[in-house]
């Protein structure tokens, strides 16, 4: 929330200068400066002596990244004019040694080789360095597709696969047929499918190999229904009760199931054929006619029913999920891989991979990088977290053993900040609970500014109102 200037704000500033040992989370709101820390910290690690192509500064846009690299630059430069007018305000121009001077200088010269980009720029950069990894095993010369090859791509595998999903003699089992046949039926558009394509193939990251999708055992399911149903039945006393009458034909439907084990066609057509199985009755029935109100029996009948039809209906899909997820977020990455061909999306899954699980490719880039800052941490992918985490990790840090964002870090590595009310690109997979997820690690030292410097008060009293 936008305040007037407390009393921390300072101290904050002193700490992201001065303690170069601890690593921070850094909440800023909107006109506080955000990016001025980040730029403060980065030429705080030059004047100590910290070369400028080991320091690694991340931001959102490649616009923003140039932008960034031109304050870092202006702020080197400022330090070293002995009559700049903002050196007097400017810790970082306090008690200038000669040595000092030489570092920036140096940085000076150096700024055009230090990694101050796009975290998919930042990741393309592991990535050619190590392309022959196992954890990667990406082929010489692989090459980044842009948005339009991307969804060109997209689109012609997409073509090939309702090509063969729904041509003759093309190989499709029986339960796959039946999953889009209760689409067709269903009037689901063709479209739905194809999104669901693509939300897998841009997040397969996310996709466990062994239990993505869950099963469900429609056997299982309709024996437990029947168990159910039956009970409720035997608490009648009057067989001629219109409860009781629904009763009687969902238990048929339900026996039908059963009667066609794993067949999904027959169990389709049971279910079609048969008396619905979701309650749907308010009236008719007697407490006389049950052991208990008539009401109670509804209630649960209902429940009983409702749980089985949401079962049913989502079971025979589950196929064509299984078969979306294979061809989307499996074969298709394997042949973009194979081809040399990255998505954004695959820079940074690979990238991660690349830290996670090559111990040697790991420990050569925690060496080159010596920090890692981030700006507009609020934008950030799950898996730029990841990446920055497995790069400040301390090198003796179990990876394989504990959650990312509870790892070890180095001193005074990793350095963050960001205001989750600015948070704008969830259409990039960012996910605003990184942060909360980043905070719950206990990793980094949360730090706050909040004086806005940009907008006058009765602007900041209105937001503050309707946060």
């Amino acid at each position: 929330m936008a305040t007037p200037a407390p009393a921390n704000d300072a101290a904050t500033g002193q700490r992201i200068v001065n303690d170069l040992n601890a690593n921070f989370i850094v909440e800023a709101g909107a006109g506080t400066g955000k990016t001025y820390a980040l730029v403060s910290r980065a030429v705080a690690l030059v004047k100590a002596g910290h070369p400028m192509p080991g320091i690694v500064a991340i931001t959102f846009t490649e616009a923003a990244a140039a932008e960034l690299s031109e304050r870092i630059r202006s702020r080197l430069e400022q330090l070293l004019d002995d009559h700049h007018p903002d050196n007097a305000n400017d810790l970082l121009a306090a008690n200038l040694t000669p040595d000092h001077c030489a570092h920036i200088r140096k940085a000076i010269a150096e700024l055009d080789q230090a990694s101050v980009q796009t975290i998919h720029s930042f990741a393309a950069q592991l990535l050619r360095e190590r392309p022959l990894s196992p954890a990667v095993s990406l082929p010489p010369g692989w090459a980044t597709l842009d948005d339009v090859d991307t969804k060109e791509r997209f689109a012609e595998e997409w073509d090939n696969w309702l090509d063969w999903a729904l041509g003759k003699d093309t190989g499709v089992d029986a339960d796959l047929q039946v999953a889009l046949r209760c689409l067709l039926e269903a009037d689901a558009k063709i479209d739905d499918w194809q999104k669901i394509a693509n939300a897998f193939s841009s997040k397969y990251d996310r996709l466990s190999t062994s239990n993505a999708i869950p099963s469900i055992d429609i056997t299982s399911v309709a024996q437990e229904t029947l168990d159910g149903l039956q009970t409720l039945a035997r608490e009648c006393t009057n067989q001629s009760d219109t409860t009781f009458v629904q009763l009687s034909g969902a238990m048929a439907t339900v026996q039908a199931v059963l009667d066609s084990a794993s067949d999904n066609v027959a169990i389709q057509k049971a279910l079609s054929d048969g008396a619905p199985v979701d309650f749907s009755g308010s009236t008719g029935s007697s407490n006389r006619n049950w052991n208990r109100t008539a009401t109670q029996i509804r209630s649960e009948f209902r429940a009983i029913g409702r749980s089985f039809q949401q079962a049913v209906k989502v079971a025979p899909l589950l196929p064509l999920l299984h078969s979306l997820r294979h061809h989307f977020a499996v074969d298709y990455e394997i042949r973009r891989k194979s081809e040399g061909v990255a998505t954004f999306d695959d820079l940074l899954v690979w990238a991660r991979d690349l830290l996670r699980d090559d111990g040697e490719a790991r420990a050569h880039f925690q060496r080159k990088y010596s920090h890692i800052l981030i700006d507009e941490f609020q934008d950030t992918d799950p898996l730029q977290a990841e990446i920055a985490f497995y790069l400040a990790a301390a090198p003796d840090a179990d990876i394989q053993g504990q959650p990312w964002h509870t790892l070890p870090l180095e001193a005074g590595k990793l350095f963050i900040v960001g205001d989750a009310k600015q948070s704008i690109y969830r259409f990039r997979n960012a996910d605003i609970a990184v942060v909360q997820q980043v905070k719950d690690g206990g990793r980094l030292e949360p730090l706050s500014i909040s004086e806005n410097r940009r907008s006058q008060n009765p602007v900041l009293d209105w937001v503050n109102a309707v946060f």
